[in-house]
């Protein structure tokens, strides 16, 4: 039997009992499956798992929808590629029924084809709760550790170490493990031009809400295909983006990078295609800022009071969003939420983001967001690792030597489970400090990413028609409009700006 169920029909009392699946665009990832062409049934489910149909009766539903949503991925890729597809790393041609060469990541073990049927589970290891196990097994907990702390700042200062990006984890693992560092880079609407070199090198795009003016989908995918495409080219397997809360004070600082404007179904609608188009060139992207963050001003200390039912249905839509796209990770705010700091907010981290809304990725602090050790209110990494004059440190290894290995595993897991869902394993890029050439020299715009700006910008102004004359303007030879104000001629002055 294969089970079909909307997410809203499971309650609290029954998620051990019925497989429950979050809807992305009105279909579930089983049902495209399905529509593929695969079926799924329990003894598929079991074999996947590795026991017989009785001995999995009380595995818990996010085991089972991680299994399912495994499983449906390589069904789209199988229908997709007509089962024919290459093996990540090796490069191998390989077909539905075949295995890759195992990698470093996979220990060496063979695993299924990218296009492989999800019937198929003829290899050494099969699907990524499998070959995540096996990782975690043989790591070290001093090595777990170095996947939950930011690298590359220097110490008690604001500046970042040459050759290393915004943020930078897991240094030192893709020798042992075929584990990649996570190099993290500003912005979601754009590569950060940390040095003035760089501002030449990538596009420079309208922002965000100029993009989401256009209300295109298909236009904010291809802007997203692109934007991944040049962040890899610059060394970076991570965007900081994108941007997606609801818009609460008008004059928010960071109003211009988040995509929903005041609109939670706008957000919910575009942030799908941003999510799947930047993944699709192996690039993570970090939803933020999670929650509530409003405004600039105060930012460290506002206190944003919502309640449950305002917070599902205004703020919570946009991020929803981003987990039914299987976004890799989640950024929390620097803000307060009713009373607690975001990073650290255990009814938002635990209970609604990955309890309620399914999230499977990590979750990051903001740059020195953190103001206790959250490991276990809910965040899995901290960033940027380093501290700064007035900003300590909280994932010492002190403090991670208190949790349990459990713990330990869960945070590592999340990382590695999006690290091989997106392939960020295969073809790996350059480990800071050895990223100076990427970083600061490599030229990522091109002719079709210029042309594909301009296009962007122009679909984002927005004109009125005066039918009927409603509005008391009339049409002069002589009119004149006067553009006011210091963005009209903007110079990219990143020295001022540091």
């Amino acid at each position: 039997k294969a089970f079909i169920l909307d997410a809203q029909s499971c309650t609290e009392s029954s998620q051990r009992e019925r497989l429950c699946l979050r809807t992305a665009e009105g279909m579930s990832p089983l049902t495209r499956a399905l529509l593929a062409g695969t079926v799924l049934n329990s003894q598929a489910l079991a074999s996947s798992r590795g026991c017989d149909d009785g001995a999995c009766e009380a595995v818990d539903s996010s085991s089972l929808l991680s299994i399912n949503r495994d499983l449906a991925h390589r069904s789209l890729q199988h229908a997709a590629g007509g089962g024919h597809g290459k093996c990540p790393v090796s490069g191998v041609a390989c077909s539905a029924t075949g295995c890759c060469p195992g990698v470093k990541f996979t220990l060496n073990k063979t695993f299924p084809c990218p296009t492989a049927a999800a019937y198929f589970h003829g290899c050494e290891v099969n699907g990524e709760q499998e070959i995540v196990d096996g990782l975690l097994e043989k790591m070290t907990r001093a090595e777990k550790y170095r996947m939950l702390r930011g690298v590359g700042w220097k110490e008690g200062s604001w500046d970042t170490m040459p050759g290393y990006y915004i943020g930078n984890s897991g240094a030192g693992l893709q020798e042992e493990y075929g584990i990649p560092n996570l190099n993290m880079q500003d912005n979601g609407q754009g590569f950060r031009t940390v040095t003035e070199d760089i501002i030449d090198q990538v596009t420079g795009w309208p922002v965000t809400l100029a993009i989401s003016s256009s209300w295109s989908e298909a236009d904010t995918e291809r802007w997203a295909v692109a934007l991944g495409q040049e962040f890899r080219k610059k060394g970076a397997n991570v965007i900081l983006g994108p941007g997606v809360n609801v818009h609460r004070v008008a004059r928010g600082g960071r109003n211009a990078e988040y995509n929903s404007g005041e609109s939670p179904y706008l957000g919910a609608r575009l942030t799908p295609p941003y999510v799947r188009g930047v993944q699709s060139q192996q690039v993570l992207a970090v939803m933020k800022h999670f929650i509530l963050n409003s405004q600039e001003t105060n930012r460290d200390t506002v206190n944003s009071i919502v309640d449950n039912r305002t917070m599902w249905e205004v703020y919570y839509p946009p991020f929803e969003a981003a987990v039914k796209a299987g976004c890799g990770a989640a950024m929390c705010s620097y803000n307060v939420v009713n009373g607690v700091h975001a990073c650290g907010n255990k009814q938002a981290l635990v209970h609604d983001l990955k309890g309620s809304m399914g999230f499977e990725g990590f979750v990051q602090s903001d740059w020195w967001a953190l103001h206790s050790f959250a490991a276990e209110d809910g965040v899995d990494q901290e960033m940027p690792g380093d501290s700064t004059p007035g900003n300590e440190k909280y994932f010492t290894d002190e403090n991670l030597g208190t949790l349990s290995e459990e713990k330990i595993n869960d945070m590592t897991r999340r990382q590695l489970v999006m690290i091989y869902r997106y392939r960020i394993f295969d073809k790996p890029l350059c480990q800071p400090p050895h990223c100076d050439e990427e970083l600061y020299n490599a030229v990522a715009t091109t002719p079709e990413h210029q042309e594909l700006n301009k296009e962007l910008a122009t679909k984002a102004v927005t004109l009125l028609k005066n039918e009927g004359g409603l509005l008391p303007l009339k049409a002069k030879d002589d009119l004149k409009i006067t553009l006011v104000g210091p963005a009209c001629d903007a110079p990219q002055d990143v020295q001022r700006q540091l």
